[in-house]
């Protein structure tokens, strides 16, 4: 009989959070037939079968549910022992992931970072640079610098002050079309994949159609808008930062969304955690880049 292996649970956690084998076997960096070869040993080792293959994917069959609660539990305990070791030897010597939205990074972080690099010269930064909501509970940062109304209630940290949006376009575009109605006007916004940031929620709420042009960073929404090709609300940090872009004040203040330091509840305890986290809470909050 096949015996059951730790990664053969992976394996098949994988193929039901991403639903196909090719989607699994990214996400475990091997190959298509690896994780088809894996599946279909405990399938026929135990005489069952596990999922349903239907023209779009992989789904676990209904009688599978026991099967996804126990792996979802096994997760989530293998990420608290992950999160335990990266927690053991710690020091503010060491080095640390930090991750963050790549305006922020560009835009705020490298003067903080500066700071800190003359204060500690023994710390080192990794970045990771993603617009997607994250999930802390998985072992992918220490640190996460993020705009979110509240912070879930498996992560602990500092509120930084507030990111500010406001509406912006060229100068050309602005005096050509004056009208105060958001809908005389072009837009562009964010894609689906960040959808619930600010300004994606103020753009469900204010548009039934999609805007003409959508990216999931706000770079190309400020260089497209800087450019001519419309409107687009962008937050106050970025959009400063473009020497073409104008406000548009016909329209009222848009959104302000709390900008947080943070860390999964099981870090945030640590000293050197701690310390971070205060260390670029305070710098932000002084940062006159956010302030309006």
């Amino acid at each position: 009989m096949h015996r059951l292996r730790w990664d053969d649970l992976q394996f098949i956690h994988a193929v039901i959070a991403h639903g196909s084998l090719s989607a699994a076997a990214r996400a475990l960096a091997v190959n298509h037939a690896t994780v088809q070869r894996r599946i279909s040993a405990v399938e026929a080792s135990y005489g069952v079968t596990l999922f349903e293959r239907l023209p779009g994917g992989y789904r676990l069959r209904p009688e599978g549910r026991d099967v996804l609660s126990a792996l979802d539990r096994i997760e989530s305990e293998t990420s608290r022992i992950e999160r335990a070791f990266r927690g053991v030897g710690l020091s503010i010597e060491g080095t640390f992931r930090l991750t963050t939205t790549d305006t922020i990074a560009t835009l705020l972080l490298p003067r903080h970072l500066a700071t800190l690099q003359a204060i500690h010269p023994e710390v080192r930064i990794e970045l990771g640079i993603t617009n997607y909501r994250i999930d802390m509970a998985q072992p992918l940062a220490e640190i996460a610098i993020r705009p979110i109304q509240n912070l879930p209630d498996d992560m602990r940290g500092q509120q930084a002050g507030h990111l500010h949006f406001r509406i912006y376009g060229s100068a050309a575009y602005l005096a050509q079309n004056a009208s105060p109605d958001l809908n005389d006007h072009t837009w562009l916004g964010v894609a689906p994949t960040i959808a619930r940031s600010p300004a994606g929620l103020w753009q469900q709420s204010h548009f039934d159609g999609p805007p003409a042009l959508t990216a999931d960073s706000f770079f190309p929404l400020a260089t497209m808008a800087e450019a001519g090709m419309g409107l687009a609300m962008l937050p106050t940090f970025v959009g400063q930062t473009y020497k073409g872009l104008r406000e548009a004040r016909r329209f009222p203040d848009i959104a302000t969304i709390p900008f947080w330091v943070a860390a999964h509840r099981d870090l945030s305890a640590l000293e050197p955690i701690k310390e971070l986290i205060g260390f670029f809470a305070e710098a932000l909050r002084d940062d006159p880049a956010l302030a309006v």
